[in-house]
């Protein structure tokens, strides 16, 4: 699908915005109750990176804090009800 304006890899469309696969994955950790801390040595990205992505996902889910993403992550049908860790659900997958 090609690049987004930060260089990242556009994986996930969501309505009329888009999720990086760098997104995608800060998603999961955070459904699966990671802290900040955990996602950037998991992922090796600075906890301020981490910070930054769910910012701008808060923005586009128009989700005031991580427990409000991951909810409306659930009801738009991005994060799979039926697995454990959550994942993106695969038909939603571009």
């Amino acid at each position: 699908m090609g690049n987004d304006q930060n260089g990242c890899e556009v994986s996930q469309p969501v309505g009329d915005c888009v999720l990086s696969s760098v997104q995608v994955r800060i998603l999961e950790g955070i459904a699966a109750g990671f802290s900040s801390g955990r996602l950037s040595r998991e992922l090796y990205l600075s906890s301020k990176t981490i910070d930054y992505h769910v910012r701008v996902m808060s923005d586009k889910l128009q989700a005031p804090n991580r427990v409000a993403l991951v909810s409306r992550a659930f009801v738009l049908q991005i994060l799979r009800t039926d697995s454990w860790p959550p994942r993106i659900a695969h038909e939603a997958v571009d």
